[in-house]
């Protein structure tokens, strides 16, 4: 992640957490790939409304953050310790069955998904999930915060997740949104099974 969006979530964290105070809707189909009860790790946790949904549907939860800022919020909201990591300093094996990455990979500079998307695929057990969503485009660029996004197309996504590892499956699904800058905004998430 670059520095500007370190920097941004930094400076922003009190602001960003009252932002969204309900969980992805895409996040309850994705928890049904996992093993019940199971161990899920989260990318990027933000101020913790997607891993306080995760924990109330009984599943154990690692979430980290990027973020000190946002972690330490997110600590306070869970009751448990929210860690300070960003994506390329993820070293697990074979220990989660899910993996979640809500709109947080997409600020991942574009060189380094290749490794990222790799730990991924080492971090999950044999049958474990992984959802990630992002932002859509052709080429990496800033908005208007001055955050980083790769901004990558499905193609591309497609080939990338499929040299991380032997999949058994990978779905996509696209939809239009927005995110914290209200900006119109096409999206890409993709859901793949070890």
């Amino acid at each position: 992640m670059s520095n500007n969006s370190i920097k941004f979530y930094q400076d922003n964290a009190s602001e960003y957490a009252t932002h969204k105070n309900l969980p992805n809707s895409m996040l309850f189909p994705f928890l049904k790939h996992c093993k019940a009860g199971g161990r899920i790790l989260e990318l990027g946790t933000g101020a913790g409304v997607d891993a306080q949904a995760i924990l109330e549907a009984g599943f154990e939860l690692d979430a980290t953050d990027g973020s000190s800022e946002l972690a330490t919020l997110a600590t306070q909201r869970l009751g448990q310790e929210v860690k300070v990591m960003m994506f390329n300093e993820l070293t697990a094996t074979n220990t989660y069955d899910g993996v979640y990455a809500c709109a947080s990979l997409t600020h991942a500079l574009r060189e380094d998904l290749p490794s990222i998307f790799e730990k991924i695929y080492r971090a999950l057990v044999s049958g474990g999930s992984v959802w990630a969503s992002f932002k859509v485009g052709t080429h990496d660029g800033t908005d208007s915060f001055g955050r980083y996004y790769n901004y990558i197309s499905k193609e591309e996504l497609n080939t990338l997740w499929k040299q991380a590892g032997p999949w058994s499956s990978i779905a996509y699904e696209s939809w239009e949104g927005s995110g914290f800058d209200k900006a119109p905004t096409s999206w890409v998430a993709i859901t793949a099974s070890k």
